[in-house]
């Protein structure tokens, strides 16, 4: 499970190196915008570095557009019966967050997995942004489709996949999260990701265990023995 804190928030230290890495990050993924509108971003973007466990934004918050510098965050929402899901996992050079451009709380946390580091936007800002760029809004409306049928297969694959085929995909989504080293994804993510008890996702792990295709190592870790297993 992922442990949030209630951070003191830190701008980054090198702010010059910092916009110049943005610059290099935020242009490839707003393929549309203008050259203006990418210079006004990165001139108006909040830097801020993070450590493992800190939290960018709380479930009910305002949403803010957020562009990774550097690192790996986690998205997870607490459901009414206090489990927590993880809707997903965001690395260097990934931007969300164009549902911030209109006046919506945020349905689930952002938690720093690792040193990370951030550029951040108000959603008025980007908003005032995307009135006087055309191109930026048609950026976010292409932005705000991908993501819906990201959540659309997600239902699906809650809907008619049982618990050992979700922790597989969930395994071959993000095996290089999970069996690097170190790892940035470990055994205590797996619940959440796939959306089942601690039990059931142990009961699983398990089972792969016996059939060679994974080790469990120390009290969190795991060891891929036969990738191409997961696919199946």
């Amino acid at each position: 499970m992922l442990v949030a804190v209630n951070p003191q928030e830190r701008v980054d230290a090198t702010p010059v190196a910092g916009r110049r890495v943005l610059r290099e990050l935020i242009a490839p993924v707003l393929p549309g915008s203008g050259p203006e509108t990418i210079e006004a971003l990165v001139a108006s973007a909040r830097l801020r570095t993070l450590d493992p466990h800190e939290t960018v934004y709380r479930q009910g918050d305002p949403v803010e557009l957020l562009l990774i510098l550097d690192g790996h965050l986690a998205f997870q929402r607490t459901n009414v019966s206090g489990q927590h899901l993880i809707t997903g996992v965001a690395t260097t050079g990934d931007l969300f967050g164009f549902s911030a451009m209109a006046p919506v709380q945020s349905s689930v946390e952002a938690v720093a997995l690792t040193r990370s580091r951030v550029a951040q936007w108000s959603g008025s800002d980007v908003r005032s942004r995307a009135l006087a760029d055309p191109a930026l809004a048609l950026d976010a409306v292409d932005s705000l489709a991908s993501s819906l049928h990201s959540v659309l297969e997600r239902i699906e694959g809650y809907m008619h996949q049982d618990s050992r085929r979700r922790v597989l995909r969930i395994l071959a989504r993000h095996q290089e999260l999970f069996f690097s080293d170190p790892p940035v994804l470990t055994r205590g993510h797996l619940p959440g990701l796939v959306g089942t008890t601690r039990e059931m996702t142990g009961s699983v792990l398990r089972q792969l265990e016996r059939e060679g295709v994974i080790a469990r190592v120390g009290r969190s870790g795991l060891r891929l023995l036969r990738p191409e297993l997961l696919a199946n």
